[in-house]
């Protein structure tokens, strides 16, 4: 775990070295953060996940609730209206999880929360609109990791155990990143965007999973199925207002 977010942050700060070099350039860079909260939706994802063991007896519904974005972003200048953006955000996904035995009287329920790590790499085209108002556009892809499965479990009555789990489907994958926004630029506060995304993952990342197990019996309810995890998201991002570069002194004059 430890290992794969080191190689995610050394690529980030690889980025911003790239950066760093260009700063005699004409064309800013900046760095900021960003802060966006994760939005279900069914057309790019799933609200809901149904999941039905083989014998059609116990029925799980995973529910994906509002999570949260956060973390730090970077823009390195190509041209007057083209940068690169990337970055790194710690995303927090939630999921109500939801389990029934009609047969048996059972209905219980649990939260799972999701944590990943997604480090986006987009090109972003700005459209001038006044001196200080912009519109911008972006498209591109992310490199998102997730660190571990998660299980929770629930105790609805006596010898019977039922485990809730997100079982990864790989540790890293890629997704397609979108987004559109207006930000407003200042020399002395900063700039201040505020806009919208959408990401959507190139496969379902995750495996929602229920298990019923009795204590005493080798017998077990068990079901799975793929969970499509695409989400939108508002975006507000700050970034810290460049210094501009002091001129050098004119040469004064040698006085013999």
């Amino acid at each position: 775990m430890l290992k794969s977010i080191c190689i995610l942050i050394i690529c980030t700060f690889s980025l911003v070295s790239y950066g760093q070099k260009r700063k005699k350039e004409r064309f800013p860079s900046y760095f900021g953060i960003v802060a966006a909260p994760v939005i279900p939706n069914n057309f790019i994802g799933a609200v809901h996940t149904e999941l039905l063991d083989s014998s059609g007896s116990m029925t799980t519904d995973f529910h994906n609730k509002w999570g949260f974005t956060f973390g730090a972003t970077i823009r390195i200048g190509l041209s007057k209206n083209i940068s690169l953006e990337t970055g790194i955000s710690q995303v927090r996904r939630i999921y109500n999880v939801g389990v029934s035995l009609p047969d048996s009287g059972i209905y219980d329920s649990q939260k799972l929360a999701f944590i990943n790590y997604d480090v986006p790499l987009n090109a972003l085209f700005y459209v001038k609109l006044t001196e200080k108002w912009y519109a911008d556009a972006s498209l591109g892809v992310s490199i998102t990791h997730y660190p571990s499965d998660v299980q929770d479990s629930m105790l609805p009555e006596a010898k019977k155990a039922i485990f809730i789990q997100g079982r990864r489907t790989a540790s890293t994958y890629f997704a397609f990143n979108a987004g559109f926004g207006f930000e407003f630029r200042t020399e002395k506060a900063g700039t201040f965007f505020l806009g919208f995304g959408a990401k959507v993952p190139f496969k379902p990342p995750l495996f929602g999973v229920s298990i019923l197990r009795q204590s005493g019996t080798s017998k077990q309810l068990f079901a799975y199925k793929p969970i499509s995890a695409g989400y939108f998201t508002i975006d507000f991002r700050y970034f810290i207002p460049t210094p501009k570069k002091k001129k050098d002194p004119p040469n004064k004059p040698i006085i013999e």
